[in-house]
């Protein structure tokens, strides 16, 4: 039987550690903070629905929005902040850059094609028909080809857009997500989310070589290269990241994420992650010496999901919908 003592002091005991948390959490707060600063939100006039992925054209200065919901590829002026187009493609998913030939290349769901556009003129000049959904894509300097995932599919497509012939490399598992290439251009690493591993494509023969689990992070999702340390940063949907070596597949480091991480990005002179999770936050993540550190998280908007980052300003950029409008948000490194 518990004395009126032992009550009490069960209680104080409670109280502070209570007190102790709270005290943990705001300082947590406090220095997640200072690391990324919100900017004002742009709104995308005459717009709506969801996005899929970002990225940034670094030499044309701007940020392409896959905007899904839009049916749309939306260009921004990163130095401006203007929407400077707005192109109809259909349902895209993603987009690359070929800066050499002034294309940038989109991947569209609906209709299943894959769109190519005029970075100069900032019009559509050619599309390739696709046998399913198009998602994410990545564009190949060496080969001058576009790798297509076919959405929750399993393959992947090779397309050359000059003569648009298709190729279809066979994966291990459906539900492909993020893409990249190794450091030498000769092999490609694609994220499986149904099995979690990485399929490893020699880009020579156009076969899977090789398959690297991705644990602990599991549904893997967003990819970005770590050139320095010859690695890639992997983003589970089950709120694990992790640091993989490109020679063998060894899982070097994890680090706490937010669940439902979809897209991240890495800057690479700040060797920080930035998770855009669609809980409503951008958890911020360092990266040094094959060691993963969490440094903490800032409020973005729920559902944004979308993420990039500007290698030249370290702005973050997202992109989310609310209501029927449709916004891209600057955040600004402050520490």
């Amino acid at each position: 039987m518990l004395t009126s003592f032992t009550v009490k002091r069960i209680i104080f005991t409670k109280a502070t550690i209570l007190c102790g948390l709270s005290f943990l959490f705001t300082a947590l707060s406090g220095k997640s903070a200072e690391l990324l600063e919100a900017g004002k939100p742009i709104i995308l006039e005459g717009t709506h629905g969801r996005f899929d992925f970002l990225t940034i054209d670094a030499e044309g200065r701007r940020l392409l929005a896959a905007h899904t919901g839009n049916s749309s590829l939306d260009i921004i002026d990163l130095d401006k902040r203007l929407v400077t187009k707005v192109i109809s493609t259909g349902a895209a998913q993603s987009e690359a850059v070929d800066a050499k030939s002034h294309r940038y290349y989109v991947g569209v769901s609906k209709p299943p094609q894959l769109v190519t556009i005029d970075s100069e003129k900032l019009e559509v000049v050619g599309s390739v028909p696709l046998s399913g959904p198009a998602d994410l894509i990545a564009y190949n300097q060496i080969s001058a080809r576009v790798y297509v995932g076919h959405d929750d599919g399993k393959d992947l497509w090779v397309v050359d857009p000059s003569t648009k012939a298709v190729e279809t490399i066979g994966l291990p598992s459906d539900g492909p997500e993020d893409l990249a290439f190794d450091s030498t251009g000769m092999r490609l690493f694609q994220a499986m989310k149904t099995g979690s591993v990485v399929a490893v494509i020699d880009l020579r023969s156009n076969k899977v070589t090789d398959q690297w689990s991705t644990a602990p992070a599991k549904g893997p999702h967003g990819m970005a290269v770590d050139e320095q340390d010859k690695s890639l940063l992997i983003a589970g949907a089950n709120g694990k990241l992790v640091m993989m070596r490109q020679g063998d597949g060894k899982v070097t480091a994890s680090a706490e994420i937010a669940e439902r991480v979809d897209q991240i990005a890495y800057d690479p002179e700040l060797h920080r992650v930035y998770c855009a999770s669609g809980t409503g936050k951008i958890v911020i993540v360092q990266v040094e010496n094959e060691k993963l550190t969490t440094l903490g998280s800032v409020a973005s908007s729920e559902g944004a999901r979308s993420i990039a980052v500007d290698r030249k300003t370290h702005t973050v950029w997202i992109a989310y919908a609310k209501g029927e409008a449709s916004f891209v948000q600057p955040f600004a490194v402050t520490k």
